[in-house]
């Protein structure tokens, strides 16, 4: 009797260890990624597999938008797309205008190596901030005798010319509204003079975490680190970066208000841009978020953006936009980076973990949106349909956005701020591939072991503290 007692405590003194083994690892894994990985506390039906997951193939070399200065008129073309929504064949072609002139148009279409002509109407976006020049639709009716527009231009009626150069591409021929080449793309406006390369990494891989397929950048100029990055990017397949040059035609404002900056048109021209981005995508992509590089919308039940979006189709319905309330993370200098990172250009996004009082209302808000459902935009929300008809203000407690940038309420005392970590269940992931990227790209040292990220305890949240006073 006593042999198998013998064996079952032998047993017992093996399993024990193993189990307790098992136990650590389960528990350091939890602390690292949160508990969201393995207990989620809801339980999402996942979006559809994109037909293109992104990375893994080289984007297509950025198209070029070619703008056009309009002959005859002060109106500079950006970009055409046929419009399948409004019951009739026409094509949309976007464009900058100056608001107070008042000019004909002639539509030229470039139809099986035949040119045929219609007359333009033009809408001028109310969202103009009392520039002279504002982000105009030139709505153009496809002739009954041109069956598949390849190419159009516009001129004014005033001076026609009898064979105009009909430079601009009819995209979007074929709607699709079941299979996209992705589930998500983000569209960041008007890059200019860029130089704040870290936090551009961190937030390129943190969008990877999200789910995110495609980032669509609008290029003007930056510094010649941050081309290396958007080169490794592109390479990648998830970059596109699409050359912008309206500051060749117009004197762009660097700010939103022409008393702030004075200039032909709003920021860089950064309305056009999103406005050509919802639409370059609108058939590529399920859903297109609109936010800046400076910017992260960051689900907090849930870790990614698939799980995210079926949870707000299910809670609010048939509205197909989502606006998410704006948090501002303070970019100071008392903040400091990891130390691998100390000699790169730009902000350490982890470093930022206070966010300035959130006052009532989702002021500066940015949105993602089922770009099918859109006519016209602006920098927060849209303008046709209107946000209260088909937009719906997500829950921050849900989801919410991390926008690290200057302090707005530079003001505010220290206690007034909230302290708020979810960056870091990010920054735990993505840091050691940050590192990797930045080596690759020649901005750090390829003989450094990568610092690991651990979140902090509370002796650190106290030194965090320490270094805010």
């Amino acid at each position: 009797m006593l042999a198998p007692r013998l064996k079952k405590f032998r047993w017992m003194m093996i399993i024990s260890p193993v189990t307790t083994i098992l136990s650590l690892i389960l528990l350091l894994w939890t602390y690292t990624y949160g508990p969201d990985w393995i207990f989620p506390s809801l339980n999402p039906v996942p979006l559809p597999e994109p037909l293109h997951r992104g990375p893994g193939q080289p984007a297509p070399p950025g198209h070029q938008v070619s703008l056009v200065a309009g002959k005859g008129m002060k109106t500079i073309l950006v970009s055409a797309y046929q419009e399948h929504r409004r019951g009739k064949r026409e094509v949309r072609v976007i464009a900058v205008a100056l608001r107070s002139e008042t000019v004909e148009y002639h539509c030229v279409f470039s139809c099986e190596g035949q040119l045929r002509k219609s007359e333009g109407s033009r809408y001028v976006h109310s969202d103009h901030f009392d520039f002279a020049y504002g982000t105009a639709d030139i709505m153009c009716p496809i002739p009954s005798d041109c069956e598949s527009p390849s190419h159009i231009t516009v001129t004014s009626k005033a001076d026609p010319e009898e064979k105009p150069e009909v430079d601009l591409e009819v995209k979007n021929k074929k709607p699709e509204n079941d299979s996209f080449h992705y589930n998500f793309t983000v569209c960041f406006s008007t890059m200019y003079e860029y130089k704040n390369v870290l936090q551009l990494v961190q937030n390129l891989e943190t969008l990877q975490l999200l789910g995110v397929n495609r980032v669509v950048i609008y290029k003007t100029s930056s510094s010649p680190e941050t081309q290396r990055i958007l080169d490794y990017y592109t390479r990648k397949g998830l970059v596109e970066v699409i050359p912008w040059t309206l500051s060749k035609f117009l004197k762009v404002s660097r700010s939103w208000r022409p008393e702030r900056s004075p200039g032909d048109t709003h920021y860089f021209g950064q309305i056009p841009a999103l406005h050509d981005c919802l639409y370059r995508y609108m058939y590529q992509s399920r859903y297109v978020a609109l936010h800046d590089n400076d910017e992260l919308i960051l689900p907090q039940k849930v870790f990614s953006w698939s799980e995210l979006f079926p949870l707000l189709e299910k809670k609010y319905g048939p509205k197909q936009c989502f606006m998410f309330e704006n948090n501002v993370f303070e970019n100071d200098k008392f903040n400091k980076k990891v130390s691998d990172w100390q000699n790169v250009p730009g902000v350490d996004i982890l470093t930022r973990l206070y966010h300035e009082p959130v006052h009532s209302g989702y002021g500066n808000f940015k949105i993602v949106v089922n770009p099918r459902v859109v006519f016209t935009l602006t920098v927060h929300g849209l303008l046709d349909p209107g946000i209260s008809e088909a937009c719906s203000f997500v829950d921050r407690n849900i989801a919410r956005m991390y926008h690290t940038r200057l302090p707005k309420q530079p003001g505010v005392t220290r206690d007034k701020l909230t302290y708020d970590d979810r960056l870091l269940s990010y920054g735990a992931r993505f840091t050691p591939t940050v590192t990797t990227v930045l080596r690759e790209c020649g901005l750090l040292q390829k003989d450094r072991t990568p610092t690991t990220l651990t979140r902090p305890t509370g002796s650190d949240r106290v030194q965090a503290e320490k270094i805010r006073k």
